[in-house]
């Protein structure tokens, strides 16, 4: 159940960046920047990976994969991207995901020493 609705989820995101890369090419922006909010709010931080104190072995590999899908949904954005502030956003976005990464490696080497 949990694999279908990642790949339910992951067919709509994959709609929304075809509509973003048509609506890039037709030089619509206001299209772009609606489609750009609804991206947005798809991919929220799950509230798991969030400052907790205590987390499980599972709970930190699960917020490993999430870290790792919202960066690649990133890189999907950058590469449809063609307006440079919006492709800053994206870099900076995905340099906090890698250092929130780092941080639950850091946790999980903690479990296993």
């Amino acid at each position: 159940m949990h694999y279908h609705n990642m790949q339910h989820a992951s067919l709509s995101l994959d709609d929304y960046l075809d509509l973003l890369n048509l609506a890039i090419r037709l030089g619509d922006e206001h299209w772009q920047a609606e489609i750009i909010s609804t991206l947005k709010q798809m991919q929220e931080p799950p509230e798991m990976c969030s400052d907790k104190e205590e987390y499980s072995e599972q709970e930190l590999w699960q917020c490993i994969d999430q870290i790792n899908n919202r960066m690649h949904q990133l890189y999907a954005e950058l590469k449809a991207t063609q307006d440079e502030s919006m492709q800053r956003k994206l870099l900076d976005q995905m340099w906090e995901l890698k250092i929130a990464r780092i941080e639950v490696f850091r946790k999980l080497k903690s479990i296993y020493q």
